[in-house]
């Protein structure tokens, strides 16, 4: 099977159950009922598009949790930040304690 990206393997269903639905009867005078056949395609064609339709919400509350997530870091890091000033103001810049914090940010 040749690299088909999804959208265009999409289609490829679609347009085979298209072609096949309008040749029907050419095709029964040939001796083949593409009846069954189709109906599976069409079956499976819907099972697919649901899938890709659970995939994109998925994918939706992926971006939702990356940024929630990113957010509350940033909420961490500026109060461990604030804090770390507040020790340095306290302590004086030269405090060994205050060096080796200040090595965690480089």
């Amino acid at each position: 099977m040749s690299k088909m990206n999804e959208s265009k393997k999409r289609d490829f269903v679609s347009q085979i159950i298209t072609l096949v639905e309008e040749e029907k009867e050419s095709l029964i005078e040939k001796g083949y009922d593409p009846s069954t056949k189709v109906e599976e395609l069409v079956l499976k064609k819907s099972v697919s598009d649901k899938a890709e339709i659970t995939q994109q919400e998925a994918a939706a509350r992926a971006k939702e949790a990356t940024t929630l997530s990113n957010e509350k870091l940033d909420e961490a890091y500026k109060e461990a930040s604030n804090f770390a000033d507040l020790l340095s103001g306290l302590l004086g810049k030269d405090n060994e304690l205050i060096k080796k914090m200040r090595k965690f940010r480089n």
